[in-house]
């Protein structure tokens, strides 16, 4: 198999009635999965979409938008997931850097997208699910035009290597980055995380991460590999601790995946003593720490589920695991990320360049193998200094990818995360370039100097806080600063607080120094 979109052929094959996807109270069964997205790839391919071309995903979580990327690969295009809560301008610099000239979307966010400076943009055409008022210089193709094409969708000539997709992450320039995703990335880590975790037709996945975030990979591809049912998290929910609690048990969740500051709010604020769970057979969750306390109180009413710590980069798939023990001893405080997942090749190099091979020694992340991705998105230089030969052995054609995550080995020869290289952090499970924040507000004319920082926080990973000191004669207000990041980054990189001073502290060097900052925050 050298396809994503061959696992829902094969599936609708072996399954054609079984219900394949289910969102809220509408639902597709696999033959009409594999049915609606033949026909979209027939009418994108009759709208001149061709091998390799990025067409943009730009919808709420929606069955539309599962048919939508599996359309997009049968058309042998790269299909680019677009955040719709992010501001328009931000979307727009994702358009033109990828070059896409046709979307898939509801006619209102297209209107908020080409509000201002559409016409600058290469998109002409769009396939839309939900009608909108006339736009100037987009043609919009109604989505019940799907009817007019047949069930036999186009054949480009695509292989394993060719991109799959482009997932966009924090820049630390200010502009978001795209990783690019080959098929064979995609699926090598597919079929290795089916066959480690038994996902099968029985299994009820429950898929939380938006398409734009890459843990909607696994939710996805491995539940229509395994003839599972995908239940769409309706998106409203994570900010209600007790009706999410009450959807894994009415939708008999037997696999969830999510980040663990959703969980963290699941056990704290959830009331789980209310609920049986009996069918939850997997609780993975990643992308910040999970905090021990919490992970005692999930697994105290989730007593038929086995908990992994799932460590992962966008640009490498998800590479290590750690399974939490059935009884946590009393003393732990810290899970680690683990050890990585059969196959995978994933090891650390200390600042010597030596091989990390002792516990307690500490070195920087490197993963090696096919889930390694192509790379940046028009962006060699970053693409460069990230994707590299093996330092082991640089002679060979393997290629790694250097995380940026320090790490140390502990002596049951788990990596236990140590930090990082930069200034990224995370923040309710998204990563977050603290100088793409810094960016934003140092272009405001009144500022002088402006600092962000990460604060701990057991519930969110991180909480977001700027300080910045302001020009002489400059009066900052506060709202207008919110303001400005509101209109440039998504809403997860807004700062929870901006602190105005009229200098901030500096090191002996004259830079900002950011640790006399997180000071201020000590308890």
């Amino acid at each position: 198999m050298y396809l994503l979109q061959q696992l829902l052929t094969q599936s609708a094959a072996a399954f054609p009635h079984k219900r394949a996807v289910l969102c809220k109270e509408r639902g597709l069964s696999y033959r009409e999965l594999e049915e609606t997205s033949n026909r979209l790839a027939a009418l994108l391919a009759a709208h001149g979409v061709r091998r390799g071309d990025r067409v943009g995903i730009l919808l709420n979580k929606s069955i539309e938008g599962i048919v939508a990327l599996f359309g997009i690969l049968k058309a042998g295009g790269v299909y680019v997931p677009l955040d719709p809560a992010s501001p328009a301008s931000r979307l727009r610099s994702i358009i033109n850097h990828c070059g896409i000239r046709l979307a898939i979307a509801s006619g209102p966010q297209l209107e908020r997208l080409l509000a201002e400076g559409g016409d600058a943009l290469p998109l002409k055409k769009a396939v839309v699910t939900l009608a909108g008022d006339a736009i100037f210089g987009v043609e919009q193709i109604p989505w019940h035009d799907l009817e007019r094409h047949g069930c036999a969708p186009p054949a480009p000539e695509v292989c394993g290597a060719s991109p799959a997709y482009i997932l966009h992450t924090s820049g630390s320039t200010g502009s978001p980055k795209g990783v690019v995703i080959s098929h064979l990335n995609a699926l090598t880590f597919v079929e290795m995380a089916s066959e480690f975790f038994a996902i099968a037709a029985a299994d009820r996945l429950a898929n939380h991460a938006p398409l734009h975030f890459d843990l909607s990979i696994f939710d996805i591809f491995c539940a229509i590999r395994g003839g599972a049912t995908l239940v769409l998290v309706p998106e409203a929910l994570s900010a209600f601790p007790v009706r999410l609690a009450e959807f894994l048990e009415r939708e008999e969740i037997t696999v969830w995946n999510s980040v663990a500051s959703v969980l963290t709010k699941l056990a704290d604020q959830g009331a789980l003593d209310r609920l049986t769970l009996p069918k939850l057979r997997l609780v993975h969750f990643s992308g910040d720490i999970m905090p021990v306390k919490f992970l005692r109180v999930l697994k105290r009413f989730m007593p038929a589920a086995a908990f992994y710590n799932i460590y992962g980069q966008t640009e490498a798939n998800s590479s290590l695991f750690f399974r939490v023990p059935e009884q946590l001893p009393r003393e732990a405080w810290k899970i680690p990320i683990g050890s990585p997942f059969p196959n995978f090749e994933v090891f650390a190099v200390d600042e010597a360049g030596e091989v990390v091979t002792e516990p307690g020694r500490e070195g920087e992340l490197h993963v090696l193998g096919a889930t390694v991705a192509l790379g940046y998105w028009n962006d060699p230089v970053r693409t460069a200094a990230h994707f590299s030969p093996d330092p082991r052995n640089p002679a060979s054609h393997a290629r790694v990818y250097r995380t940026g995550d320090l790490v140390r080995l502990d002596a049951e020869g788990n990596f236990v995360f140590a930090g990082r290289k930069d200034h990224m952090v995370k923040s309710k499970g998204f990563r977050v370039e603290l100088d793409e924040i810094e960016i934003v507000l140092n272009s405001h004319p009144g500022i002088r100097q402006a600092a962000v920082i990460a604060i701990p926080d057991e519930l969110t990973g991180s909480r977001i806080v700027a300080y910045v000191s302001h020009a002489e004669g400059a009066a900052l207000e506060t709202a207008d600063l919110i303001g400005l990041c509101g209109a440039h980054l998504p809403k997860y990189m807004i700062p929870e607080r901006i602190i105005c001073r009229p200098t901030l502290p500096v090191t002996s060097n004259s830079k900002i120094d950011r640790k006399a900052l997180e000071r201020e925050f000590l308890p």
